[in-house]
């Protein structure tokens, strides 16, 4: 796993603090435009910065949700494969996509995700998860 360097380190953590300031203050568009920001600093291939890279994805994700932006989400959940090549695979890449895809519409495709993500995380990636998700998996 690679470690960022200086000066990039300092910007991309001021770049992250500044977005999680804007999501407080409810501006969660600017919020999603700064971590964008953030990951153009990211050197490649970003997957080896495992941490910065798969928890700058997944915030973008998240606040996408937040504003229901589930077109910008489906952009960034495809990115999340190119992140974090050093965690463990635990099936939350695949429990993001499945959520994207069940919100745009695409049940069949969120069961296929669903269903690598319950096998990869043994059942605990529905746990603290709206029921829905879990729902379809099972119909």
């Amino acid at each position: 796993m690679a470690i960022l360097q200086s000066p990039i380190k300092e910007k991309f953590e001021s770049l992250i603090k500044k977005s999680n300031d804007q999501f407080e203050n409810g501006k969660h568009n600017d919020s999603i435009i700064t971590l964008e920001e953030a990951w153009g600093l990211l050197p490649e291939p970003k997957g080896i910065y495992s941490e910065e890279s798969f928890h700058l994805v997944k915030d973008i994700i998240d606040t996408c949700f937040v504003i229901k932006d589930f077109k910008k989400a489906k952009e960034w959940s495809d990115k999340i494969y190119l992140t974090g090549f050093a965690r463990k695979d635990t099936g939350k890449k695949e429990f993001m996509s499945g959520k994207v895809a069940f919100e745009l519409g695409d049940v069949e495709l969120a069961k296929e995700f669903f269903s690598i993500a319950n096998k990869k995380s043994e059942g605990r990636c529905f746990e603290d998860e709206d029921s829905k998700y879990l729902k379809c998996f099972k119909t």
